[in-house]
Protein backbone atom coordinates (compact mmCIF):
# COMPACT_ATOMS: atom_id res chain seq x y z
CA UNK A 1 0.00 0.00 0.00
CA UNK A 2 0.94 3.34 -0.93
CA UNK A 3 0.27 6.67 0.99
CA UNK A 4 0.65 10.01 0.50
CA UNK A 5 -0.69 13.39 2.02
CA UNK A 6 -0.62 16.50 0.78
CA UNK A 7 -1.57 20.29 2.21
CA UNK A 8 -3.12 23.01 0.56
CA UNK A 9 -2.45 25.68 2.14
CA UNK A 10 -4.45 28.04 -0.17
CA UNK A 11 -7.72 25.82 0.32
CA UNK A 12 -6.97 25.32 3.78
CA UNK A 13 -7.13 21.82 2.64
CA UNK A 14 -5.45 18.52 3.46
CA UNK A 15 -5.45 15.72 0.65
CA UNK A 16 -4.74 11.95 0.93
CA UNK A 17 -4.09 9.45 -1.33
CA UNK A 18 -4.32 5.65 -0.45
CA UNK A 19 -3.56 2.58 -3.44
CA UNK A 20 -3.00 -0.61 -2.84
CA UNK A 21 -1.37 -3.32 -5.02
CA UNK A 22 -0.69 -6.69 -5.67
CA UNK A 23 2.92 -8.21 -5.82
CA UNK A 24 3.24 -7.58 -9.45
CA UNK A 25 1.29 -4.14 -9.79
CA UNK A 26 -2.08 -4.85 -10.39
CA UNK A 27 -4.51 -2.55 -8.38
CA UNK A 28 -6.85 -4.06 -5.66
CA UNK A 29 -8.37 -0.71 -4.35
CA UNK A 30 -7.53 3.22 -4.26
CA UNK A 31 -8.77 6.04 -1.80
CA UNK A 32 -8.86 9.91 -1.90
CA UNK A 33 -10.44 11.90 0.65
CA UNK A 34 -9.78 15.77 1.57
CA UNK A 35 -10.69 17.38 4.31
CA UNK A 36 -11.06 21.32 5.38
CA UNK A 37 -8.52 22.17 7.99
CA UNK A 38 -4.72 23.42 8.20
CA UNK A 39 -2.50 20.10 9.19
CA UNK A 40 1.10 19.89 10.10
CA UNK A 41 2.88 17.56 7.07
CA UNK A 42 4.50 14.86 9.16
CA UNK A 43 0.52 14.70 11.32
CA UNK A 44 -1.31 14.11 8.09
CA UNK A 45 1.76 11.61 6.78
CA UNK A 46 1.21 9.43 10.17
CA UNK A 47 -2.87 9.53 9.64
CA UNK A 48 -2.24 8.44 5.88
CA UNK A 49 -0.13 5.62 7.43
CA UNK A 50 -2.82 4.44 10.05
CA UNK A 51 -5.54 4.71 7.82
CA UNK A 52 -4.03 2.40 5.39
CA UNK A 53 -3.47 0.03 8.14
CA UNK A 54 -7.32 0.01 9.09
CA UNK A 55 -8.32 -0.30 5.36
CA UNK A 56 -6.06 -3.84 5.29
CA UNK A 57 -7.33 -4.93 8.41
CA UNK A 58 -10.94 -4.01 7.63
CA UNK A 59 -10.24 -6.13 4.74
CA UNK A 60 -8.53 -9.13 6.29
CA UNK A 61 -5.50 -8.88 4.26
CA UNK A 62 -2.36 -10.57 6.43
CA UNK A 63 0.52 -9.63 4.89
CA UNK A 64 0.90 -5.67 4.00
CA UNK A 65 4.08 -3.37 2.82
CA UNK A 66 3.24 -0.01 3.31
CA UNK A 67 5.44 2.93 1.67
CA UNK A 68 5.53 6.42 1.97
CA UNK A 69 7.48 9.31 0.65
CA UNK A 70 7.59 10.43 4.59
CA UNK A 71 10.99 9.20 5.75
CA UNK A 72 11.03 10.61 9.05
CA UNK A 73 7.68 9.00 9.83
CA UNK A 74 8.82 5.71 8.28
CA UNK A 75 11.97 5.81 10.11
CA UNK A 76 9.72 6.56 13.71
CA UNK A 77 7.67 3.66 12.82
CA UNK A 78 10.75 1.23 11.93
CA UNK A 79 12.28 2.45 15.25
CA UNK A 80 9.26 2.05 16.96
CA UNK A 81 9.78 5.27 18.77
CA UNK A 82 6.16 7.19 19.64
CA UNK A 83 7.59 9.23 22.08
CA UNK A 84 6.91 12.55 19.36
CA UNK A 85 4.54 15.21 21.14
CA UNK A 86 3.02 16.12 18.25
CA UNK A 87 2.05 12.66 16.32
CA UNK A 88 3.11 9.97 19.43
CA UNK A 89 -0.87 8.84 19.93
CA UNK A 90 -0.97 8.35 16.17
CA UNK A 91 2.38 6.24 15.86
CA UNK A 92 1.10 4.26 19.16
CA UNK A 93 -1.85 3.36 17.19
CA UNK A 94 0.25 2.24 13.63
CA UNK A 95 2.70 0.15 16.68
CA UNK A 96 -0.32 -1.28 17.68
CA UNK A 97 -2.26 -1.87 14.36
CA UNK A 98 0.77 -3.64 12.76
CA UNK A 99 0.00 -6.68 15.38
CA UNK A 100 -2.55 -7.80 14.03
CA UNK A 101 -0.75 -8.75 10.38
CA UNK A 102 1.12 -11.84 9.86
CA UNK A 103 3.59 -9.44 8.29
CA UNK A 104 4.08 -5.67 8.30
CA UNK A 105 6.82 -3.41 7.29
CA UNK A 106 7.31 -0.02 6.14
CA UNK A 107 9.48 1.23 3.69
CA UNK A 108 10.62 4.90 2.36
CA UNK A 109 9.64 5.60 -1.26
CA UNK A 110 11.23 8.38 -3.30
CA UNK A 111 8.23 10.68 -4.50
CA UNK A 112 8.72 9.07 -8.08
CA UNK A 113 7.97 5.81 -6.80
CA UNK A 114 4.76 6.90 -4.68
CA UNK A 115 3.42 8.78 -7.69
CA UNK A 116 -0.08 7.02 -7.98
CA UNK A 117 -1.06 7.89 -3.90
CA UNK A 118 0.25 11.47 -4.84
CA UNK A 119 -1.76 11.94 -7.78
CA UNK A 120 -4.48 10.82 -5.62
CA UNK A 121 -3.96 13.24 -3.16
CA UNK A 122 -4.00 15.68 -5.52
CA UNK A 123 -7.17 14.64 -6.73
CA UNK A 124 -8.88 14.62 -3.98
CA UNK A 125 -8.39 18.47 -3.34
CA UNK A 126 -12.12 19.57 -4.90
CA UNK A 127 -13.59 16.69 -3.57
CA UNK A 128 -16.86 16.91 -1.69
CA UNK A 129 -17.07 12.77 -0.47
CA UNK A 130 -14.70 10.49 -0.24
CA UNK A 131 -13.62 7.94 -3.16
CA UNK A 132 -12.60 4.44 -3.39
CA UNK A 133 -12.25 2.54 -6.18
CA UNK A 134 -12.18 -1.49 -6.32
CA UNK A 135 -12.37 -3.82 -8.88
CA UNK A 136 -12.91 -1.08 -11.53
CA UNK A 137 -10.56 1.58 -11.82
CA UNK A 138 -10.74 4.70 -14.25
CA UNK A 139 -8.36 4.39 -16.94
CA UNK A 140 -5.88 7.42 -15.68
CA UNK A 141 -5.57 5.41 -12.42
CA UNK A 142 -4.69 1.81 -14.48
CA UNK A 143 -2.04 4.15 -16.54
CA UNK A 144 -0.50 6.09 -13.60
CA UNK A 145 -0.61 2.26 -11.52
CA UNK A 146 1.12 0.88 -14.48
CA UNK A 147 3.78 3.62 -14.67
CA UNK A 148 4.46 3.08 -10.65
CA UNK A 149 5.64 -0.56 -11.48
CA UNK A 150 9.26 -1.50 -10.71
CA UNK A 151 9.22 2.25 -9.13
CA UNK A 152 8.84 0.36 -5.41
CA UNK A 153 11.35 0.16 -2.66
CA UNK A 154 12.38 -3.28 -0.57
CA UNK A 155 10.76 -3.73 3.27
CA UNK A 156 13.21 -2.88 5.43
Amino acid sequence: MNTDASLNIQKQRVERGIVARKDDGGLIGAWADSEDKLGEPAVEEAQDIRQALNIAKQKGWRKVLIQSDCKGIIDKINARKAEDPHIGVILFDILKLRQVFTECSFSFIKREGNFVAHHLAKFAINLMNDFEWQEFFPDWLISLARNDVGASAPAL
